[in-house]
Formats: C-alpha cells, structure tokens, sequence
C-alpha cells in the first residue's frame, strides 16, 4: 500500500473522484508505467489518500480538495475522435474544443462518422455509473440506412443477433420516412449499430444520437455544448 494516510482508497477511483479522469483512463495510465505515487510507480490495486504526491509522467498534479460536478452535452460534429489524445490519423479531436475552464472527459463512445449528443462530465463515478449496463441508461439513436428496412429484420433487430459471438440485448426498433430507424439501446459495444445494420445487409448512411438517458440533444447546434447538470 502507498502512503500511510487514513481511509485509502485505490489510485483509479481517486483521480475518477477528483476530475482528472476516468477510472479506465487511469488504468491505462497505470498499465503504461505512467503514474507514481510518493515516488514509487503505481500498480494496479495501489491505494491512496489525500496528502500522498500523484505524478503523470514528470508533472505533479493538481488535485483540488473539493470538485463541484460538472456534465456538459456537446452536438458532436462527423469527424471527430472522441478522444483526449491528438489522432493519429491527422483528425480533429475532443482538443480541438474549449470547454471551459473544466477538465472534462466523454461518457462513452461516438464514432468518428457518427453525429449528435455526446456528454462529458469531470466526475468519474458518474460516468461509470452511466456508461454500466446495471444501471440501464438507454441512448436513442436516429439511422438512415442504404435501404427501406424489413419488418422480419427489425424483429431481428429488436430480439438481438450476435456479434463477435455475442448475442446484443434486445432493444427497441421504430421505422421512419426516408429509410431511418429510431433504435434504443441499453448497451453500448463499440460502433454496435453499424456491425448490427451490416450483419442483416443494411448500410449506415448517417447515425445520429439524440439523447442518452434522461437528455436529450433538442436544438442544440453543431459544434455547441450546454451545462446539463452539476453542483
């Protein structure tokens, strides 16, 4: 254990706590060899309490005593990396974004050609609590597809199909004017619409979130975020 301070708790849920990121940011950090604690470098399982000297690479941080929540909604644009990190590939990110004065970080994925409402907040038990399958926050999605969908697949839609070998949950499937769908998810795999339209031979043209859980994207212009929540 690192420190001797009362009432540890582990690295990962100490800097989710105090906004400096997500709990699985913080073990991709730990994992890389680029946390240390008290001078030691950190593991997986280490422990820490107020007072001890967090370091990210060479740079002490700045852990506030206390850190009002902050969740933001962003309209984000097709493109965009929803990422931290400058990409790889040249494209524009999360950084190219001001905030505010806030470290904020996503709630979940939006791939890059995917569009609408993505939340950020600087609360990490928060983000874990939504993005977990327990507490069941649903995101609605818009889909305009290649082709007019079949009432035999959104039944398959709806019942759940596997991917990866995995069976989806069920959800809910609408049919829309101009070859949309209205799917709502309670889960949330990686790019999962698109690997579901295209397992049942539908090609996305364009998907849209527009809302997780209880908010919803309304009006909000592209490129344009809004405080939704806080303390």
């Amino acid at each position: 254990m690192l420190g001797e301070h009362p009432d540890p708790v582990r690295l990962q849920k100490y800097l989710s706590q105090k906004g400096i990121c997500s709990r699985r940011q913080a073990e991709d950090y730990i994992r890389a060899g680029r946390l240390s604690v008290n001078g030691q470098k950190s593991q997986l399982g280490d422990r820490v309490s107020p007072g001890d000297m967090i370091m990210l690479d060479d740079t002490v941080l700045d852990l506030p005593e206390e850190v009002p929540r902050v969740v933001l909604a962003f309209n984000k644009p097709k493109g965009v990396e929803v990422t931290l990190s400058p990409s790889a590939e040249g494209n524009k990110t999360l950084l190219d974004f001001d905030f505010g004065p806030q470290r904020v970080f996503p709630i979940g994925r939006l791939d890059k050609e995917s569009h609408g409402l993505l939340l950020l907040t600087n609360d990490g038990e928060l983000a874990n609590q939504m993005m977990h399958p327990s507490f069941e926050k649903t995101k609605e999605y818009i889909v305009r597809l290649n082709k007019n969908i079949v009432q035999k697949d959104v039944a398959t839609f709806e019942s759940g199909l596997k991917i990866n070998g995995k069976m989806t949950a069920p959800c809910q499937v609408e049919t829309l004017p101009g070859n949309k769908v209205r799917i709502i998810l309670k889960e949330g795999r990686n790019r999962q619409i698109r690997r579901m339209c295209g397992a049942l031979g539908y090609e996305v043209l364009d998907l849209k979130r527009v809302r997780f859980g209880d908010v919803e994207l309304g009006e909000l212009g592209v490129e344009k975020f809004t405080r939704v929540g806080g303390e």
